[in-house]
């Protein structure tokens, strides 16, 4: 005889059954017993399963339930957020989310951490697709006309993503006071990435000195233990006796920056690169296994440039 019945299996079977059991003790020895209202505790709770499971019409459904039932209740200010989140999850209602998180942001000014998490959900649905542009620049400049330092941020890490010559210019000042101030290493990173996108000349420069070449191995010396982590590199203009770009990156975040472009950037990027007899990945291979030193020096009438590996 089949173990299964109606496609499913005698373990799926008294699983279900087991956690039907359970949910029925459940509502029979809760509060009240059988039959008694939902509290705002029970509807919240459920939400919160919902969006556990990413389930965004029952979050939505749920959401509604608790501000009817309870519009002034602790969970509300939660309902409301989450109302606003799970109508930008279902396709087709993305333009109402966009509108309860900024009714949500106007009527809770006091909850910070929410008031930023909506914000970083109103850069990140406006700014979702190309035909969306004039609504992705709009709201971009009103986070980085705002008070708060962090959503400033995050619309200037956005902008620096837009095709918006003006709007990215904009941007610059705000992205190179959030590095100054930012303490976090991965925030940094992803707003160094960010400056480089805009105008790589604008890079924040470390006080360190200007490297030193490193003294000559002799000849039947041991090899220098560990591997480059740093790439310093100067472009000295000429004709204007200035720098045009002294940057220093780590290794690493090197390859990470070539990592993060979009796809069709990097193919353009490597095609360049090959045209030019260079393979990016090889580049950082060698760069991982040779020695500190000098990499590269170019010099001619307009400029100079040098690249030192530490």
């Amino acid at each position: 005889m089949s173990s299964e019945c109606g496609g499913r299996s005698a373990v799926a079977r008294r699983s279900s059954a087991a956690r039907a059991i359970v949910a029925a003790l459940l509502l029979a020895l809760g509060p009240g017993g059988p039959g008694a209202a939902a509290t705002e505790d029970d509807l919240f709770r459920q939400v919160k399963v919902d969006i556990f499971d990413q389930n965004w019409p029952a979050v939505l459904s749920g959401c509604e339930e608790v501000l009817k039932k309870y519009p002034s209740g602790p969970s509300a200010p939660q309902a409301e957020f989450y109302r606003a989140r799970a109508l930008t999850r279902i396709p087709g209602r993305e333009a109402q989310g966009l509108g309860a998180f900024r009714k949500f942001v106007s009527g809770h000014p006091l909850d910070r951490v929410m008031v930023e998490e909506a914000w970083a959900a109103i850069f990140s649905t406006a700014c979702s697709s190309p035909a969306q542009t004039a609504a992705c620049g709009a709201a971009l400049r009103e986070g980085l006309a705002g008070a708060s330092p962090y959503v400033s941020m995050l619309a200037a890490i956005h902008a620096s993503d837009s095709s918006d010559r003006a709007l990215r210019a904009r941007a610059l000042p705000v992205l190179k006071k959030a590095y100054a101030a930012q303490t976090d290493q991965e925030i940094r990173n992803e707003i160094l990435i960010a400056i480089l996108k805009v105008d790589p000349q604008q890079v924040p420069q470390s006080d360190a000195p200007a490297p030193t070449p490193s003294p000559a191995v002799s000849p039947g010396a041991p090899p220098r233990a560990g591997t480059p982590s740093l790439i310093r590199m100067t472009v000295y203009n000429k004709q204007e006796k200035r720098y045009d770009l002294r940057v220093n990156l780590p290794v690493a975040f090197a390859r990470m920056l070539v990592e993060a472009i979009g796809d069709q950037e990097r193919k353009e990027l490597q095609h360049e690169a090959q045209r030019k007899g260079i393979d990016l990945d090889d580049i950082f291979r060698a760069i991982e296994k040779s020695g500190a030193g000098k990499l590269l020096e170019v010099d001619d009438d307009t400029c100079h440039i040098e690249i030192w590996i530490e």
